[in-house]
Parts: C-alpha cells; sequence; structure tokens
C-alpha cells in the first residue's frame, strides 16, 4: 500500500483507520483496527502504522446484541413487570385479586375453516388478530394466548383493587368490535364474520409455564366465567357479569340481558356492553370511521 500511495498519492488509508483481519503468529486470525499516518521529521517523510485487538470488545458486543434480542423477545411474550422479574427468579406463581379476563370467538369459525384453505385460514386470522393486536398495545393489556380462533385478553394483572384494568378491557372490546367491522369492510374472500365476546372479573392465580416456549398463563374461577361468558353470548355482542358492571366505571352504558344458566355457578345475571364515553386521553383508535347508528337501550338498561 504504501509503494502506491509513494507513486500514486492516491490517499486510500492514510490519515484514517479500518478494521481488517490480521494473523497472528501462530497462524490464529483476529480482528483488529489498523491505522496509518504520514509526517516529516528533517525534511524526510516518515510513516507511523498501529495496530489494535478488537476481538475481545467485538465478543462483547456481540453478548450485548445477542442480550438485547433474548430481552426483546422475553418483554414480546411476557408483561414486561413480568419479564424483569423472570430475570431475577427461577420461578413466577402469584395470587391476584382483581383481574379482568376476556374471551373473543369467531362466530361458526370451524364450519367455516372446513370450506377455506390452509393459507386462507392462517391469512385471515393473522390479519384479524394482528388488529386485536394493536389494540392490545394501545390500550396497555396482556395477550394471554390464541387457541384456535379464540383470543385471550387481560388486564395487567394486579391486586390494586382501585386499577383501571376492567375499564381498559371495556374500551379494547368495544374497539376489538369496530376492528371487526372495518375487516368486514375490506371485503373478506369467504364473507364477513362476527365475534361473542365475553368478560368478567375477579382474582385469579397467574404465573410463568413452560421451558421452551414461555407463557404467562391464569387459572381460577374468573378465567372460567370470562370463557362462559362468551360462550353463551350473542353474535356481535360483548357479555359481563355484574362485577364488570361495577368495576368499569360511569363512562360505559349497559343493557341487561337476563339471567342464564352457567356451568359450575348456577343463574347469573349478564349484561351486554353497548357503548362507552370518549376519553381524551385514550379515545378509541377507529373514531375516524362512521359506525352504524346505536341501538336504543330498553327501559331496564343500565347506565354506569
Amino acid at each position: 500500500y504504501l509503494e502506491h500511495y509513494i507513486t500514486t498519492g492516491f490517499k486510500k488509508m492514510m490519515g484514517k483507520e479500518r478494521e481488517v483481519e490480521a494473523k497472528r503468529k501462530d497462524g490464529s486470525q483476529f480482528p483488529c483496527i489498523l491505522g496509518l499516518s504520514e509526517f516529516q521529521m528533517n525534511g524526510a517523510r516518515q510513516f507511523v502504522g498501529f495496530i489494535q485487538d478488537v476481538s475481545v470488545k467485538k465478543r462483547f458486543l456481540l453478548a450485548e446484541a445477542e442480550l438485547a434480542a433474548s430481552d426483546s423477545l422475553l418483554f414480546n411474550i411476557l408483561p414486561e413487570p413480568i419479564a424483569h422479574r423472570l430475570k431475577q427468579e427461577e420461578k413466577i406463581a402469584d395470587h391476584y385479586d382483581n383481574t379482568t379476563i376476556l374471551f373473543a370467538d369467531i362466530v361458526g369459525f370451524t364450519d367455516r375453516a372446513t370450506m377455506m384453505s390452509p393459507h386462507d385460514v392462517v391469512t385471515m386470522l393473522n390479519d384479524l388478530f394482528s388488529r386485536f393486536d394493536f389494540l392490545v398495545e394501545h390500550y396497555d393489556l396482556n395477550k394471554v394466548k390464541t387457541i384456535g380462533d379464540c383470543y385471550m385478553v387481560t388486564s395487567i394483572p394486579t391486586s390494586d383493587i382501585e386499577h383501571d384494568g376492567c375499564e381498559r378491557i371495556c374500551r379494547f372490546a368495544l374497539d376489538l368490535m369496530k376492528a371487526v367491522h372495518a375487516f368486514n369492510n375490506t371485503g373478506p374472500q369467504h364473507g364477513h364474520i362476527e365475534m361473542r365476546v365475553g368478560i368478567a372479573c375477579g382474582p385469579v392465580v397467574a404465573g410463568v409455564v413452560g421451558t421452551k416456549r414461555l407463557l404467562f398463563d391464569m387459572w381460577g374461577d374468573a378465567v372460567n366465567v370470562a370463557a362462559r361468558m362468551e360462550q353463551h353470548g350473542l353474535p356481535g355482542q360483548i357479555q359481563t357479569t355484574r362485577e364488570v358492571v361495577d368495576n368499569a366505571g360511569k363512562d360505559f352504558s349497559f343493557e341487561f340481558r337476563g339471567s342464564l344458566l352457567v356451568k359450575g355457578k348456577g343463574d347469573m345475571d349478564t349484561y351486554l356492553l353497548k357503548s362507552a364515553k370518549n376519553k381524551e386521553v385514550r379515545r378509541s383508535v377507529y373514531q375516524y370511521w362512521k359506525p352504524k347508528s346505536t341501538l336504543a337501550l330498553r327501559a331496564n338498561s343500565i347506565n354506569t
């Protein structure tokens, strides 16, 4: 390089640094930073070079990148507080006094799926659930899992009775229905879909299970009741328990549906979540749509 530089004056590396592969005396190679400079001494041109072994630094940066990727994956599959705890604790198993649980299910999915190609089924679910995922992030909720066409979401578990998890879940449910409406407006190949949604709240046991594919799951009576609310629900409606009505707050309008025989619980009063007041701090992400006119509530509607 120096012979070429002296002959042509072309400064490709002079006064600069670049990473190159070097070779040790034992023949092993290692990455290094090479620098060359020129200066005058007693009227003569002098050249000085330096070499810095950066193999340790590169291994450190690579380890940092791998750790960041691992953390990113962990935070993507677990609620952030749980992910931070899991890095410090071997096992996580907690009891929470007040958690709101939502199940959403596509009406008639099994029959619909038998008439669709595997590619179309996956494409439809991915499109729909991606819309729901966006809402989960928007409302700062916890997506637990999908089971087939069933989508399970909860508030961030806490024992704080005053937290706003129930309100967030209710707003999420209303926007979920608007997301389904937007999906139907795209003219899906296999026709419009309808969702049944069920919500319940109460104490749960929660923990991280698995070693290969971690899952932050929940168990308890409130989870079972939320599933029953969905199973016994109406197409295109959001069915809730009385506890949800009491915890959601005064910004929501509920309609009393009636008493239903629920497995393991007996007769339970159920309600349909109909609408919510807009809030400046967290308004619907689908406000630019023009929703259909709201159905008039019956005389026995509950406004809380």
